[in-house]
């Protein structure tokens, strides 16, 4: 539908693995939203060039690789940020931009 009723448009957008959506799914619950939950994951946005042959992948990179670290900002939170960036295990969500 996106590439039908908005061609040449672009979307950029963020999802998780499937590790990703267990710990979101965790920590929604944990603050109440018992039913609120993350159902679509996506590993690889190639795979939705198979959706339709108009849509083009135009990048996707982990989540924090574009963040910048703020000095100011809590140490163990930017060393999180980078551990999780860098790691392949750990690293659950991904931007994606396409072009449609």
């Amino acid at each position: 539908m996106l590439a039908e009723n908005f061609s040449g448009g672009e979307v950029v957008f963020d999802t998780s693995k499937k590790l990703g959506n267990i710990f979101s799914n965790w920590g929604l619950r944990r603050a109440g939203m018992k039913r609120a939950t993350t159902k679509w994951t996506l590993k690889d946005a190639k795979k939705l060039t198979k959706w339709d042959k108009r849509i083009r992948v135009v990048d996707q990179f982990p989540y924090f690789k574009v963040i910048p670290r703020d000095p100011e900002w809590d140490e163990r939170m930017i060393r999180q940020m980078d551990f999780i960036e860098r790691s392949r295990v750990f690293n659950m969500a991904n931007i994606f931009h396409i072009r449609l």
